[in-house]
């Protein structure tokens, strides 16, 4: 069996996309270990995660996103950037269109110039309680202690779980201390890690470890906005902030029950799947 497929990213957090538009091509008790082998970086083609394109009874399109460990998650930032694009650029939607999400029902623009395609998101409200997040207890400002060093944490849902904390400096190997953090019995469903340095009132550096990815990705739309959202909180930015990622720009805008993030979605590549030669027992 060959199965069509698109390779994009969101700022060098890339994706294969597998169009479900017109009927299942992966039946969903195979989806997580198909998952797993195509993203395989040795194995497979490569991926953070996956990205599902099916019709919605309730919005334009139906969003699935999956971690390249074959998890499900609730939202991706650039993700479904790239996933928009697809949408637009095959004729399933146009712009604006709506988006059913396992976090809800989002509205995106997407549009086209002379450097390439750009998608505007409405991230939604940001959610801080601690049900929300979900957290144990309280984490807004709570000091983590790892291997000597303290972290002062901030928890939050900006679609998914994300942890951010504001460091002088990012020259270091943050995933000693982001595995400990994602993995801290306070969050029952893990958390995604963002280590933050801001550079003046609208910008703002970040470095994300991803929960499913269990890495540091060069970028991460959802831990953007999470960042944004906190420095702003905080004092340290105003509404409107660029935050720099390894994999480039990211530009949020905080209003006043929402927040909006735009980046650009590229797409590079669309071929077939082996799938008879997909290695399954991955070491």
């Amino acid at each position: 069996m060959r199965v069509r497929f698109t390779k994009m990213h969101g700022n060098g957090n890339d994706f294969i996309l597998v169009d479900e538009f017109k009927g299942v091509v992966v039946v969903e008790e195979r989806k997580p270990e198909f998952v797993r082998a195509v993203c395989h970086r040795y194995f497979g083609i490569g991926a953070d995660g996956m990205l599902f394109v099916q019709k919605s009874d309730v919005a334009d399109v139906r969003f699935r996103y999956f971690n390249s460990d074959g998890s499900e998650a609730e939202m991706c930032g650039n993700g479904i950037r790239c996933f928009s694009r697809y949408v637009v650029e095959e004729g399933y939607a146009e712009s604006p269109l709506k988006v059913e999400t396992l976090a809800g029902i989002l509205e995106l623009e997407v549009t086209r110039d002379d450097e390439g395609w750009w998608v505007r998101v409405d991230m939604g409200r940001p959610r801080l309680e601690k049900e929300e997040i979900p957290s144990l207890e309280e984490v807004w400002g709570k000091e983590f202690e790892f291997d000597g060093r303290r972290f002062r944490v901030y928890a939050l849902n900006t679609g998914v779980p994300h942890a951010v904390i504001f460091v002088d400096d990012l020259d270091f190997n943050i995933i000693p201390a982001a595995k400990h953090i994602r993995h801290h019995s306070v969050f029952p469903e893990g958390i995604n890690v963002n280590f933050a340095r801001v550079i003046d009132a609208k910008t703002v550096r970040v470095r994300t470890y991803e929960r499913g990815v269990e890495n540091e990705t060069l970028s991460c739309g959802t831990g953007s906005v999470a960042v944004a959202v906190v420095a702003n909180r905080l004092g340290l930015t105003g509404r409107s902030v660029d935050v720099l990622t390894k994999g480039g720009k990211l530009k949020i805008e905080i209003a006043d029950d929402t927040v909006y993030m735009t980046g650009q979605a590229s797409r590079v590549a669309d071929g077939y799947i082996n799938t008879e030669e997909l290695r399954y027992d991955l070491p």
